[in-house]
């Protein structure tokens, strides 16, 4: 689960207008014409949202007020699975790396938030096929094992229309820079027989950027990564027969007239 104290707290003014660029004109550039509001929700520190708004009647959405700081448009402080505006209030509902965050309960709620709130339309991103298992770690202290960005949870093109079945899909594409997945029997047998401590490949991580903070025990701590002859031959293999994928999944919904 998020944890909001660590939400709260989050270095909200490293994400930046141009690290996310060409995603933002990807968004602008398959938003429908007679769209005239969008909210936001879960818009972080407003990258989005700020850039949205230029444009649009723009509400921007988040539970953190830190990162509320930063957004210039219109904003709210709600979760996204209770906010206080009327149904049916903005022609499109949009949301951007939010969804695979939610625990289950929080996340039905908000699934049902978006299609109360939405006239329209609703656009979503995702990780694409992500396997949240890749990423997980376990806290020295309290010995927790937590996916690092906390995402609980994946996403197909199929789920979008067991989930939102009073919608039709009218765009959906892949984008971002292509991300090398683990295949799910390789993680299984790297979790049996590799020490914690080697689960991730160091490669992949930053070397500037290998603190976290553990969802259960709020513990702070510089995660280990510690070489492993069997750990490197199975990250070799995966190399070999997992494909890289774009890294974003966004679909454009449309209600059912």
């Amino acid at each position: 689960m998020d944890n909001p104290i660590i939400y709260e707290n989050a270095k909200w003014e490293i994400l930046t207008r141009a690290q996310l660029g060409p995603k933002i004109q990807k968004i602008i550039e398959n938003i429908p014409p007679d769209v005239q509001s969008i909210i936001d929700i879960g818009c972080g520190n407003g990258v989005i949202t700020n850039e949205l708004a230029k444009k649009y009647q723009v509400l921007g959405v988040d539970r953190s007020k830190s990162a509320l700081q930063f957004v210039t448009s219109q904003k709210l402080e709600a979760s996204c699975d209770n906010i206080p505006i009327p149904s049916q209030s903005f022609d499109m509902v949009f949301s951007s790396e939010l969804l695979e965050h939610l625990p289950d309960e929080i996340f039905q709620k908000t699934i049902q938030e978006f299609k109360r709130i939405s006239k329209k339309y609703i656009f979503i991103t995702v990780p694409n096929r992500e396997n949240p298992d890749k990423l997980l770690i376990r806290c020295p202290q309290c010995k927790y094992i937590f996916n690092r960005p906390n995402h609980l949870r994946s996403f197909k093109s199929e789920d979008f229309a067991i989930l939102f079945p009073e919608y039709k899909k009218t765009t959906e594409f892949t984008f971002g820079k292509p991300v090398r997945y683990y295949h799910p029997a390789l993680l299984k047998l790297k979790r049996k027989w590799i020490p914690s401590n080697s689960w991730i490949p160091y490669f992949w991580i930053d070397k500037n950027n290998r603190t976290t903070i553990c969802p259960r025990c709020n513990n702070q701590f510089i995660f280990p990564y510690k070489f492993h002859p069997l750990g490197f031959l199975i990250d070799s293999i995966n190399v070999i027969i997992s494909p890289k994928r774009p890294y974003w999944l966004m679909v454009l919904l449309e209600k059912n007239m």
